[in-house]
């Protein structure tokens, strides 16, 4: 018998939740933002004041991981807005390889940063 409150919290793919100082960048209609986590599946970031995002809305930009670790255009829908952070759900066709999380993963742990 499964316990419901560990289904609740349960996520279908790891999230890497970065500390400001190590986090990637989002870049998107010539404005650059803070990435709080990303998965496989999505990323949210942080969203700077006077800028509105709506859910629905189709976003495009690329994920520059520091120290040129990669490179990566994605391409969602925003699943939630706040004043915090915006989520976004990736297309299929636009999702971060499991590989690439697994790579930035064993980075922030080699640096000490996870």
């Amino acid at each position: 018998m499964s316990n419901g409150k560990q289904e609740r919290n349960s996520r279908e793919y790891f999230r890497i939740t970065y500390r400001p100082a190590e986090a990637p960048i989002f870049e998107c209609d010539n404005n650059k933002f803070v990435i709080l986590d990303l998965s496989e599946e999505g990323i949210r970031f942080s969203p700077r004041k006077g800028m509105q995002f709506f859910e629905k809305d189709e976003i495009v930009g690329q994920v520059v991981l520091p120290n040129k670790r990669g490179l990566l255009i994605v391409r969602g829908v925003i699943i939630r807005v706040s004043h915090i952070d915006v989520a976004v759900h990736l297309f299929e066709n636009s999702r971060i390889s499991l590989a690439k999380i697994m790579e930035e993963q064993r980075h922030l742990i080699q640096q000490g940063k996870l």
